[in-house]
């Protein structure tokens, strides 16, 4: 955690888990966009918006 906390570049940590072993509730949540390429109007401006909201996330690291 401390070497991609402080890495500048994408890190992935990968963490082996059995679907047996208790863990406790992570709160993560799947980053789902919304489609690129339509023919709505309604969804291309969510996809607009979606665009530009995900520049203001901030990435978590615990």
């Amino acid at each position: 955690m401390r070497r991609a906390k402080a890495s500048d570049r994408t890190t992935v940590i990968h963490v082996e888990s059995g679907p047996l072993v208790y863990g406790p509730d992570v709160e993560g949540w799947w980053d789902v966009p919304v489609a690129g390429v339509s023919e709505l109007t309604s969804t291309q401006a969510a996809h607009t918006e979606y665009v530009q909201r995900k520049t203001a996330q901030r990435p978590l690291l615990g």
